[in-house]
């Protein structure tokens, strides 16, 4: 008996000894052999507390057993994880799930079940919806979102509760984005003034709808437009809280390289959500430096903080600055770097579909004209500017696999069963390109939004449930703008011969892994337009 239990333990070492080797070598880390072997010994102590765990009981025993592939001690399925991650678990599921849509994984001591069929997608967020309302304790979260959660990763509650109808009432219900229509206008007014001085040329696209986004929410929350180093900075702080906060980070699933703080990752963190905190607070002080009442007058729109700081006054213990610059930072961060990069992808598809570029540029000359700029109103107008975007979401959708979800109690998905902790990823990405549903799915086709709207297929950029996101109003808002002034205005190109490079880049809201540069023209007709600009 002692000699299987050291056999046991020596072979669960040898295991753990390679996977860390393997972990290490996609992070990275070089360590001493000192540090090794107390990594390890804090690895095999890990195991070995897992093992003398009682495993918990799922559903009371009711429902099948959800396929996995072979695993690790310690680590799981995390050795079997590559960037990027939506392409590596989508290979997982058709490997080894069996066609349930439903592959149980582990990522450390943290069960993950992910979800890669429509039908229990829909299940899962109707007849599961409160149960799998919750957001997973991470650590990396809890460090970057300090005091200050955002909507997005609040745990379901009160807090959420509260931050969700507040960014709804004061921003992204239909009432206020009809309200802050002519914001948006004046925007996109001012992209295009600021393309049309820049002259013909190479044009970051990332950045120049970044730039357009960030104005357009900073002018519903604060009033005012962001100086353009501040948006640089407030840019590099976003990307890299999304970097962060993805589904595989290994110090959310590994206590011992959080011990070690292996790539100082905790400090980084740290140091993101002081800056997150202060700048939060400095949109806070700054409105009530320029409005030491907080009245809004004529001269004054209402504003996000506004609306805020005089419930404040009203009710104070409800209503402090953590909830207020909780709101704003949720609606900044939430909404510039998802929206700018649908619009990079939606300009990257166009470039490489010059036939789709030419007809979405003649929609707009029919309906819209030369003679004047976009207005919001028009976008009614144009279905197929429309088609473009919702195939754009198609393809490239904002988040792969949404913001993961937690299990807050045992439960039954598709007759399988799911125990109470568990994450769940749910694979867009994959379900938007299932060649079962979508008549040739890798094609950027936007008529087939156009052509049978009746039959449109299963979608879910958004999300699906409570927990879907409040401001996909705006996002299409937004994006319709900005890449409608782009098109009417100017004429794109590739910058060579070759079409653009499609790679897709890790990070919660997958980023292109080569940003795009295009060559941008002022169009002929539209030359008068721009000049008054």
């Amino acid at each position: 008996m002692i000699v299987s239990i050291k056999t046991k333990i020596q072979e669960a070492l040898n295991s753990i000894i390679r996977a860390s080797i393997h972990l290490m070598k996609t992070m990275e880390i070089s360590l001493s052999p000192s540090l090794l072997l107390a990594s390890l010994v804090l690895l095999l102590f890990t195991w070995l507390h897992m093992r003398s765990a009682s495993p918990r009981k799922n559903t009371n025993g009711h429902g099948r057993r959800i396929s996995s592939p072979p695993s690790r001690p310690v680590v799981g399925h995390l050795h079997l994880l590559k960037k990027p991650l939506h392409h590596s678990l989508a290979a997982l599921a058709r490997r080894y799930g069996g066609g349930s849509g439903l592959l149980l994984l582990r990522f450390g001591a943290q069960p993950v079940l992910l979800v890669s069929s429509p039908a229990v997608a829909d299940e899962c967020f109707t007849v599961h919806d409160v149960a799998l309302a919750d957001r997973p304790r991470l650590f990396s979260r809890r460090l970057l979102t300090d005091d200050c959660p955002s909507i997005a990763n609040a745990r379901y509650g009160p807090l959420w509760r509260q931050l969700r109808r507040l960014a709804t009432v004061h921003a992204l219900c239909a009432h206020r984005l009809a309200a802050t229509a002519a914001t948006r206008d004046a925007e996109a007014s001012a992209v295009a003034a600021k393309l049309w001085r820049a002259g013909p040329g190479a044009v970051s696209v990332k950045a120049t709808a970044y730039e357009f986004v960030v104005n357009v929410i900073m002018a519903m929350v604060a009033g005012e437009r962001m100086p353009e180093e501040q948006v640089l900075r407030f840019k590099e702080i976003t990307e890299a809280a999304f970097a962060a906060a993805g589904a595989a980070n290994r110090q959310d699933f590994l206590p011992v390289l959080r011990l070690l703080d292996f790539g100082r990752t905790a400090k980084r963190l740290t140091s993101l959500a002081k800056a997150r905190h202060q700048f939060g607070q400095s949109l806070v002080d700054e409105y009530r430096r320029r409005h030491p009442r907080g009245c809004a007058t004529e001269e004054t729109p209402r504003t996000v903080i506004g609306d805020l700081l005089r419930q404040q006054q009203q009710s104070p213990q409800s209503l402090d600055d953590v909830v207020i610059r909780t709101v704003c930072l949720s609606l900044l961060q939430a909404g510039t770097d998802t929206s700018s990069s649908t619009i990079e992808w939606a300009m990257a598809l166009l470039l490489n579909n010059p036939a789709v570029l030419k007809k979405a540029t003649a929609e707009l000359d029919s309906v819209v004209g030369t003679s004047r700029l976009l207005r919001e109103s028009d976008l009614a107008g144009l279905p197929y500017l429309r088609c473009v975007i919702a195939e754009t979401l198609r393809l490239k959708p904002l988040a792969p696999h949404l913001v993961p979800h937690e299990a807050s109690r045992d439960c039954v998905i598709a007759g399988h069963a799911v125990a109470r902790g568990t994450m769940v990823l749910v694979d867009v990405y994959s379900m938007q390109r299932d060649p079962d549903m979508w008549e040739d799915p890798e094609e950027f086709t936007p008529e087939r939004f156009m052509d049978a709207p009746a039959k449109r297929q299963w979608t879910m950029p958004f999300g699906m449930g409570r927990r879907k996101c409040p401001g996909e109003g705006l996002a299409l808002r937004t994006v319709g703008m900005a890449l409608g002034v782009m098109l009417q205005c100017f004429e794109w190109q590739r910058v060579g011969e070759e079409e653009v490079d499609m790679s897709e880049g890790s990070g919660l809201s997958m980023p292109m892994a080569e940003p795009l540069v295009a060559v941008c023209r002022p169009r002929s007709e539209m030359k008068s337009v721009l000049e008054t600009l």
